[in-house]
């Protein structure tokens, strides 16, 4: 496919912003049309992105033949169905992340996608920043051995979205283990090589959010009576290899906001930053920061390789096949916490 590939976006709201941001950047891709549920957003995102088309109905923007893929940039509840709707039209999917509300739904995606014969792209947006790159480099190679244990942290201190319906499990399907906890257990399981998940143990907290408490710079005005979800989680998830990869996540928690991956090896290890990546091997200690890696937009390093796959005709990094892993694990640390019991992973 030599010309630009033809792109409508289903969802305006927030996250959609990124998406639309990084189709600005891309030479390769033009969003044509931009369809929401309020016709004012879809205007609104129309007007500040120069897009000709705006529609209140999904089924009559993916009618357009012109439009070759589709961006999913809704609630996740409607993950599945918009997806579905663009694969039985026709077209390619880059649908935002967690794939879906559980893993059931993220296989009938990918059982979809196999009939269509279109890509289905998520967008775990970790694995496209320089430092995520940098990494997997580093483990690749085998400068830290083999990586046996990994310990994600995404700790908010006050950081309730006041946004969209986060807060609702009905709409969501969870609260940070959905929202963060998808790139904390999709960046590091990638990182790791993506052994097969066989158990996981999860605990989860709703202390501060549903009191009023998780008030502070990611929004301006979430309504603690619909708080239902949790607001904090912790969990380990154990791999066939004997290998194992553990979180701690938050919304809301008293403490300083925190945010690091650390991922320990036979001969090394490596500690991932915001800023900077600090990685022991060959006896030595080592500090690159994000400066000297190259600051890049990871949104629109991830609408590139979208469109890259589209025109070239190859498998995306991130493709709905490793998502429903992904979602497994999720469902599994849900389960485990609702149940006080580790929860087997393995499908035979």
């Amino acid at each position: 496919m030599a010309k630009k590939v033809k792109v409508g976006v289903i969802g305006a709201g927030m996250i959609s912003a990124f998406h639309l941001e990084g189709y600005r950047e891309c030479s390769d891709a033009e969003v044509v049309a931009v369809c929401d549920v309020v016709a004012d957003r879809a205007k609104a995102a129309a007007e500040k992105y120069d897009i000709p088309k705006t529609f209140t109905s999904a089924g009559r923007m993916l009618a357009m033949k012109e439009i070759d893929a589709v961006s999913v940039c809704t609630p996740n509840i409607n993950h599945m169905q918009s997806t579905l709707k663009a694969l039985a039209a026709g077209k390619h999917v880059l649908c935002e992340k967690p794939i879906a509300m559980n893993a059931r739904q993220a296989q009938t995606m990918i059982d979809a996608t196999r009939k269509a014969k279109k890509k289905l792209m998520i967008g775990l947006n970790n694995r496209f920043f320089t430092g995520s790159r940098f990494l997997k480099k580093i483990i690749e190679a085998g400068k830290i051995g083999k990586p046996y244990y990994a310990r994600s942290l995404s700790i908010r201190r006050r950081g309730v979205p006041g946004w969209g319906v986060f807060g609702q499990k009905k709409l969501q399907g969870g609260g940070p283990l959905i929202d963060l906890g998808v790139h904390a257990i999709d960046f590091m399981w990638w990182i790791m090589g993506r052994p097969n998940p066989v158990s996981a143990y999860g605990i989860t907290f709703d202390h501060l959010g549903s009191s009023g408490q998780g008030l502070g710079d990611w929004g301006v005005g979430y309504n603690p009576t619909e708080f239902s979800v949790e607001d904090m989680v912790g969990g380990i998830i154990r791999f066939e290899d004997g290998r194992a990869l553990g979180l701690d996540i938050s919304w809301a928690a008293h403490t300083g906001d925190l945010y690091w991956m650390r991922l320990f090896g036979t001969k090394g290890g490596v500690q991932l930053m915001p800023e900077f990546v600090i990685y022991e091997m060959e006896g030595k200690t080592k500090i690159d920061s994000a400066p000297q890696l190259g600051q890049e937009n990871q949104y629109a390093n991830e609408i590139q390789h979208f469109a890259d796959c589209i025109r070239r005709g190859q498998q995306p990094i991130s493709p709905g096949s490793q998502a429903v892993v992904v979602a497994t694990m999720l469902d599994g640390l849900a389960k485990a916490a609702r149940t006080g019991r580790v929860v087997s992973l393995r499908t035979a």
